[in-house]
């Protein structure tokens, strides 16, 4: 469904039924977007390898809010450019470099 491929800003959750891990990762990264996610599971170390898997600019484990505000922040494919805090990397992305030879 279109509701489950575009970014909803707002009180909304599609849940899409899966078969394997597999399947889930082939399911979340097909999708022009990918700003962020969450995965959520028993195992923290299994999750963390999913996580891992997924085309998403952040990802939380277990949790849909817990972000490290110190952390590079910004999304893939079609949800935008550039990253936002994170030091000199969440600065260069907004620079553009220029090579001028003389």
């Amino acid at each position: 469904m279109q509701i489950a491929r575009e970014e909803i800003f707002g009180p909304v959750i599609s849940v899409i039924d899966y078969k394997t891990v597999d399947d889930a990762v082939r399911i979340a990264n097909d999708s022009p977007f990918g700003l962020s996610g969450a995965v959520f599971a028993q195992d923290k170390q299994e999750a963390i390898q999913v996580a891992r898997r997924l085309r998403s600019g952040s990802l939380t484990v277990n949790s849909a809010i817990d972000f490290d505000f110190e952390a590079p922040y910004g999304g893939l494919k079609m949800s935008g450019t550039g990253r936002e805090l994170g030091g000199a990397q969440g600065i260069l992305s907004f620079t553009e470099p220029r090579a001028i030879g003389v």
